[in-house]
């Protein structure tokens, strides 16, 4: 089963698979699946919903799990699955949807994959909830169709999508005028942005720092009127930049004066780079690439909302003169920079084996663990003969540093050692695909169908639409086969462990390897007394290692899932 939630990260958006509620509790008490479907046709309740609009509570979707378990029993089935996608889209090509493509499979081969429950299908309380696309109409149809008849209810309706031509070419034109409808929908949007722009209304986004967001009660309109107790902070940034102040140390100090951001957390050098470098508080706006000027006069458009005025002692030039500085090109927000702007060739950053594992040890200014992560820097100058160095970039920490050379040889020491005492002796053991024989059956009998047009006994123009659905069907599998052979090796990672596995490997799998047995490495700070130059001590390397030390992480996390 799935289930793409984070608990440490929370979001609305998420994907998950479970057995039905009312199932599992009849399971738990000792009950057969056999004796609770008792003749019913086991199916799948598919619920989405585009928009999660309470806070991430899942409600819209639970609202749909209820009525598509009541409408089942009206056509003779009964839920023993739950596929969701919270707070995603079906209308758009590049939104993924983790549960919809779960569920075709799942379908396709006739059980969920884990559990080995039974399913035949699928019911939904539209079918707009499922598909809107046609490729996901087609990966739907096909999934029903390879299920063998499989069952597809919409609210009170039964569908008959693996036998009903007019049904198919209905489903193929209603995800296709729906695709149209988002395309128009996307382009009469851009086009109102722009109007908006060129007439100088406000900015339609969540409510930025040093402005106040929309209300009801009374009737506010969001980003349009100053928030009077941001807004000297807001601007206090701004000339500390245009002095000449780095963004580190900008950070820093708005973290220190306790002022949250726009969404209550502490501030970042990014966060901080994004409102300094926004156009919004001269009153300005880019677009299509450039500063929106007047047609006739060249002077910027200046927005309706409120913005610095001559007594806040920051200027529209003041910030040409801070982008001057600014090489990042997603805070030009599209803008051309000139070629004395743009950052040198080659590559601007480097991969280092622990990157992302090194905490910082040190207590910050609010005396609290600092526990930010240490980033790889290449040393340059006269520095250079030291080698690369590791540091904390925290602005409210003094930060810790080391050698990449020797953290990386200590610790790469601790990794091989704890791996050949507990996964020396482990074997590997590849789950078998399940679709292996389904598979080999379709490639059978697409070879059947070849071998008859080729020796006459059949029209090409009889078979064509059969051959095509197959090759289609053939390539979902195949594409299945792979991503199961991948999911399987990363869960052996570990399994027959030996030396020169580690010494063939690229720095993209060591760090895999080491993702799997490390939580996390603590750089303590050098105690007071003691030279900076003093000779390492890796007992300033706190380590902390998986619990499980004969289950990988992956095992761990694939297992609950």
């Amino acid at each position: 089963m799935i289930d793409t939630r984070n608990p440490a990260r929370p979001s609305k958006t998420f994907s998950r698979s479970y057995v039905s509620p009312p199932l599992q509790v009849w399971l738990d008490q000792g009950g057969t699946l056999d004796d609770w479907l008792s003749g019913r046709t086991p199916v799948i309740s598919y619920a989405r919903i585009s928009a999660d609009r309470l806070n991430g509570d899942a409600i819209g979707v639970g609202r749909q799990h209820k009525n598509n378990t009541k409408v089942a029993e009206l056509h003779g089935c009964a839920v023993v699955m739950h596929y969701e996608d919270n707070n995603l889209t079906a209308a758009k090509r590049e939104v993924i949807r983790p549960a919809f493509r779960q569920m075709c499979a799942d379908i396709m081969h006739g059980q969920e994959e884990e559990t080995g429950m039974p399913v035949r299908g699928c019911i939904a309380v539209e079918k707009e909830r499922v598909y809107r696309l046609p490729r996901d109409f087609v990966a739907f149809q096909d999934a029903l169709v390879m299920a063998g008849d499989g069952v597809f209810i919409e609210n009170t309706t039964f569908l008959d999508l693996a036998n009903d031509n007019e049904t198919i070419a209905s489903g193929l034109v209603t995800s296709g005028t729906g695709e149209s409808e988002v395309r128009k929908m996307r382009k009469r949007a851009e086009r109102s942005a722009a109007d908006r722009a060129v007439e100088g209304k406000t900015y339609g986004a969540p409510r930025r720092f040093g402005w106040l967001g929309a209300s009801k009660n009374p009737h506010r309109v969001g980003n349009k009127h100053r928030n009077e107790d941001e807004w000297p902070h807001l601007t206090h940034m701004i000339k500390l930049r245009y002095a000449g102040r780095s963004w580190r140390s900008i950070t820093a100090e708005i973290n220190k004066r306790r002022v949250p951001t726009a969404r209550g957390g502490a501030w970042t050098e990014q966060g901080v780079k994004a409102i300094v470098t926004n156009p919004a508080w001269w009153g300005g706006r880019v677009l299509n690439g450039e500063v929106l000027v007047d047609a006739e006069t060249g002077e910027p458009v200046i927005g309706e909302w409120d913005h610095v005025e001559e007594s806040d002692g920051c200027t529209y030039e003041m910030w040409k003169s801070i982008m001057a500085g600014v090489q990042a090109n997603r805070l030009h927000r599209g803008m051309k920079k000139s070629e004395a702007g743009d950052p040198p060739s080659g590559l601007r950053t480097r991969g280092y084996l622990f990157s992302g594992y090194l905490r910082c040890g040190r207590l910050n200014d609010f005396e609290e663990f600092c526990y930010s992560k240490l980033s790889g820097n290449k040393a340059t100058g006269k520095n250079a003969k030291y080698g690369d160095y590791c540091r904390c970039g925290d602005a409210n920490c003094k930060g810790v540093g080391r050698r990449v050379s020797l953290v990386d040889k200590h610790l790469e020491g601790l990794a091989l050692a704890y791996l050949d005492e507990h996964f020396a002796d482990t074997e590997v053991k590849m789950i078998p695909w399940r679709g292996k024989d389904k598979l080999a059956h379709l490639r059978r009998q697409c070879k059947g169908i070849k071998d008859s047009v080729a020796s006459g006994e059949v029209e090409w123009g009889d078979v064509r639409e059969i051959l095509t659905r197959l090759g289609r069907n053939i390539a979902t599998l195949e594409q299945e086969e792979e991503g199961h052979l991948r999911s399987e090796t990363k869960r052996n990672l570990l399994r027959g462990w030996n030396r020169e596995k580690w010494e063939d490997m690229g720095l993209s799998e060591k760090r895999e390897v080491l993702g799997q047995i490390f939580t996390s490495i603590v750089v303590m700070p050098v105690p007071a007394g003691v030279s900076d130059k003093a000779p390492f001590d890796p007992n300033l390397l706190k380590v902390g290692w998986r619990k499980d030390k004969k289950e990988s992480s992956w095992d761990e996390g694939h297992a609950q899932s």
